[in-house]
């Protein structure tokens, strides 16, 4: 059945298709090329610092940059592993805004609000989306009770059901889209619809 006569009720088969399976593994190369770039590029940087700077010994430019070059590769390496994790499923359960307070440094408070939504996996185990006034498009966009799939190799959302939606959310870019879209408007990749 063409992807336009779909039902918008159900879990979306792009996700495994040929050509969203060779988008994540150049996404993954992409992305594992700029951890090793930056990886390296603090070292280097800290080691220019130390040779043609007085304000800062080579000995301590080098610790630093190394230092720096490594957190960066661990992270990296550590969120690259769990792209290669399972999809997950689960039920929205609750919304919540909860705002924070910090000193700035004039002396006044300055607040933001977090935009929580909890999920239930199915295997009882609750995950947070936590997002900010700027980007609260996910808080928007489900609702309590909405079934979601997680697809960890994109670090994104599916709904279930899409029915009732006038926009989808490119699992790629993670931009908004008419729902009547099959691609992207953006980055033009197939929408998990």
């Amino acid at each position: 059945m063409p992807e336009e006569e779909r039902s918008l009720v159900g879990w979306s088969r792009v996700a495994d298709s040929p050509e969203m399976l060779e988008t994540i593994k150049k996404q993954k190369r992409s992305a594992m090329g700029c951890a090793f770039v930056f990886a390296l590029l603090f070292p280097v940087g800290f080691l220019i610092a130390g040779l043609f700077s007085d304000e800062m010994p080579l000995s301590e430019a080098l610790t630093i940059g190394v230092g720096l070059g490594l957190f960066v590769l661990t992270i990296n390496l550590w969120r690259f592993a769990g792209m290669d994790k399972r999809a997950w499923d689960g039920v929205v359960v609750k919304k919540l805004e909860k705002r924070h307070y910090k000193r700035a440094e004039d002396g006044y408070n300055e607040s933001y609000i977090e935009y929580i939504v909890l999920i239930r996996t199915d295997q009882g185990k609750t995950k947070r989306i936590v997002e900010r006034k700027w980007g609260r498009d996910m808080y928007d966009y489900l609702d309590v009770g909405d079934r979601v799939r997680y697809h960890p190799a994109l670090e994104t959302y599916e709904k279930y059901d899409k029915s009732k939606d006038d926009v989808i959310y490119c699992n790629v870019c993670r931009r908004r889209n008419p729902i009547r879209n099959n691609r992207c408007d953006y980055c033009k990749n197939l929408l998990f619809k």
